[in-house]
């Protein structure tokens, strides 16, 4: 099941997330990674700015955790045998879409930066998990 623009089509169930969240958390991925997910599954609508990850994790700036997103999300598609379709100016997938997708307006409202939407069975599975 693929992804097409922004819509949030599943390409995983939440017993295939959990699953792929065991063995990212078994690569001994740093705790700033789990530190990310935990805040944007609690956040409202489960939906996060990059400035807030980074807060949440710890980062010095954006920059930091935009790189770190995409390197979990990368090892959670890895986990998954998912690639996305969507791809980056020089030709790389767009990693975070494992882990997230936008919405049509993806600014936040008072600051216009870009928001991360959880995919509702990756929230599923970290409840599940009591991850989250």
């Amino acid at each position: 099941n693929t992804m097409i623009g922004t819509s949030s089509t599943a390409i995983a169930s939440a017993d295939q997330f959990k699953k792929a969240l065991l063995v990212v958390r078994d690569k001994n991925l740093p705790p700033s990674h789990f530190a990310m997910l935990r805040a944007q599954c609690r956040a409202p609508s489960s939906t996060i700015t990059a400035t807030q990850l980074a807060a949440a994790a710890e980062y010095e700036n954006y920059n930091a955790a935009n790189l770190q997103y995409g390197t979990l999300a990368m090892n959670v598609a890895a986990a998954l045998g998912y690639t996305p379709e969507e791809k980056h100016a020089d030709g790389s997938p767009c990693w975070w879409r494992t882990l997230s997708y936008s919405n049509e307006d993806p600014a936040e409202e008072n600051t216009r930066h870009f928001q991360f939407i959880m995919r509702p069975e990756l929230v599923a599975a970290l409840r599940e998990m009591r991850w989250a």
